[in-house]
């Protein structure tokens, strides 16, 4: 009894130092702000000059890398039409592929050219990986690669979809993945259990184009989940669904909001603050100094920075005033995340921008090229910087 009580704690030891260091969702778990130090300032796709490994991929995807523990998650389509859809397991150490899986899309493959079947961000826990498609399929795998459950949602509402392509990530939340279906046909959000891919509770949503995603947050001591689409947001308990607040107001349907120290930061028209909790607050303040459609927000440290046409803007968390703007050539279309006093954002054409956080002015410490076109958000575990591009999956680490 003393041996098997050793190993459990020893497995909680382990178990607690590497999800300090977890990324497993979108933005990961605190909207793009990591405590990771060491992370690197320069690279060179080119000539190798800090790149700790690249991996080819085997086909198209829009889909950010996650990571938990020892495996790093990450989806593609490959084939005709994308009807192929991908799961890759990588060793975030190495770069080795460790398992591959594939199914056989269910749902139409429709999509514009910048996107792919391969659009949602999958998320990840201790028990695996859960991803979907911009298909409507929705699948498990254990960390070993074996299938633990499928569903294709596509079955259960034939009208899901829209001929632009699907792209809400999913969130986890009081041991359910939150999914955020949205679109021309049926739309609905759906909480599913992690073990068993059994929907809990589903409630109905307006038909719309939505390509926001879930935002899983703890308010006083309590899960809840924030959902953002053109006309608002809402604040959700997963337990149940139950919707908690809501906002109305002309939104963003593609950035995902931000959340830090008891305050949301979402993108519409205007940007907008208000206070995160189980009662609705009145709008801290509103800014149209945030104009992005894409890249969702940053919020640390009493700053605010997002994407806009330029560059970079920076705001007063409490106030919205304008602190500085910092010109960058874009487009940007990958969200910007922050760690060990800088902010790491990508252009389309690949150009890493290195920032430097707060201050009363812009600071760039950086510009680095990779040679590759890049739409997703990157990773960071521990001090790497983990960025998927367009034909590879590249790690960056400081020498």
């Amino acid at each position: 009894m003393r041996k098997h009580f050793l190993v459990f704690m020893v497995c909680l030891a382990i178990c607690g130092a590497v999800s300090a260091q977890d990324w497993p969702c979108f933005r990961g778990p605190d909207t793009g702000v990591s405590k990771a130090t060491g992370l690197p300032l320069s690279w060179d796709g080119k000539t190798g000059k800090g790149v700790a490994w690249k991996l080819e991929l085997p086909g198209k995807g829009v889909s950010s890398p996650v990571v938990v523990g020892n495996r790093l998650y990450l989806t593609a389509a490959v084939g005709y039409l994308e009807k192929r859809l991908v799961v890759l397991a990588v060793d975030p150490g190495s770069g080795k592929q460790l398992w591959k899986r594939q199914l056989t899309a269910t749902g139409p493959t429709a999509c514009h050219p910048t996107t792919s079947m391969a659009g949602p961000t999958p998320v990840a826990d201790a028990q695996g990986v859960y991803a979907l498609f911009a298909t409507g399929d929705l699948v498990s795998f254990s960390p070993d690669g074996d299938l633990r459950w499928y569903r294709s949602l596509v079955t259960d509402h034939p009208t899901v979809g829209n001929q632009v392509g699907m792209a809400s990530s999913l969130a986890l939340s009081g041991g359910l993945v939150i999914v955020q279906m949205e679109n021309i046909g049926e739309s609905f959000i759906a909480g599913i259990e992690t073990g068993t891919g059994i929907e809990k509770w589903r409630i109905p949503r307006e038909s719309s184009s939505t390509w926001n995603s879930p935002v899983a947050v703890q308010v006083g001591g309590k899960d809840r989940v924030i959902v953002q689409n053109a006309k608002g947001f809402v604040l959700l308990d997963p337990a149940n669904g139950q919707e908690i607040w809501s906002h109305k107001g002309p939104m963003v349907p593609i950035a995902s909001p931000a959340v830090s120290e008891g305050q949301l930061f979402a993108c519409g028209s205007p940007f907008v603050a208000m206070p995160l909790g189980d009662s609705q607050g009145k709008i801290t303040w509103e800014s149209s100094k945030m104009g992005a459609r894409h890249a969702s927000p940053l919020a640390v440290d009493g700053k605010v920075y997002g994407v806009v046409q330029i560059g970079l803007n920076c705001l007063d968390a409490k106030s919205g005033k304008e602190v500085w703007q910092q010109r960058l050539k874009g487009p940007i279309s990958a969200s910007p995340v922050a760690a060990d006093g800088r902010i790491y954002l990508f252009a389309e054409d690949g150009s890493g921008y290195v920032v430097k956080l707060g201050g009363d002015k812009p600071q760039l410490l950086a510009t680095n090229t990779l040679g590759e076109s890049v739409s997703a958000t990157p990773a960071i575990q521990g001090g790497k910087l983990i960025l998927r591009a367009e034909k590879h999956l590249w790690c960056f680490q400081a020498p």
